[in-house]
């Protein structure tokens, strides 16, 4: 029995704002052609790998799907990924905005263990003080990652917390007790005896 699929324009878009050129054309020929704004353009070009000199998007103006841009391509398999985020940094896109759960894209980098896109984004200057909404610090949530991130074993935990810890940021001795990865809490343990001055009794965990 043939089955009835509903397309809608915002598939495609979606899909060519994302660099997945490839569902956009499928999803085109099946019916979910529709144009892309100017905004939807310029983040188009920058998924292609394309610069666009001179162009800037007004970030208040950005559509809502468009919002966490940063912060949910960390999450998919982009090629050259800090290139494509240049790009898009260069356009004007936030790159230091809290998500729904309160999660910036560093903190988000450093939960899924991308040292090099970490240390992209902390040459920004983001806000290291940042708690998320679920209370945790860029460095509690570094350790979170290590913990259940699913692409854990491909990743570089122990370099995303040096990064941090290089920036100065706190080193809460219950993070140290607490974390449960072996490598993650001999790494942390280790800097607290070369650092403590950089060792506080209270803070998030």
């Amino acid at each position: 029995m043939p089955v009835n699929l509903t397309l809608h324009p915002t598939e495609k878009l979606l899909a060519r704002v994302y660099g997945n050129r490839t569902m956009a054309d499928m999803l085109e020929a099946r019916g979910a052609a529709s144009a892309l704004s100017r905004v939807e353009t310029l983040l188009a070009r920058a998924a292609d790998g394309l610069e666009s000199p001179g162009a800037y998007i007004d970030p208040a103006r950005l559509p809502e799907a468009y919002r966490d841009l940063m912060r949910t391509l960390l999450h998919l398999p982009v090629p050259d990924m800090v290139a494509h985020l240049e790009r898009l940094v260069a356009l004007g896109v936030p790159w230091d905005t809290p998500d729904a759960e309160g999660l910036t894209p560093v903190q988000i980098a450093g939960w899924e263990g991308l040292p090099e896109v970490m240390g992209y984004f902390l040459g920004l200057g983001p806000d290291l003080a940042h708690i998320n909404g679920y209370g945790g610090t860029l460095l509690s949530t570094i350790i979170h990652g290590s913990e259940t991130c699913p692409n854990r074993a491909a990743r570089d935990h122990v370099a995303c917390l040096r990064l941090a810890l290089d920036q100065g940021v706190a080193l809460p001795r219950r993070a140290i007790e607490m974390a449960g990865d072996a490598e993650v809490a001999e790494m942390l343990s280790a800097w607290a005896d070369a650092h403590p001055g950089q060792v506080v009794t209270h803070g998030v965990a």
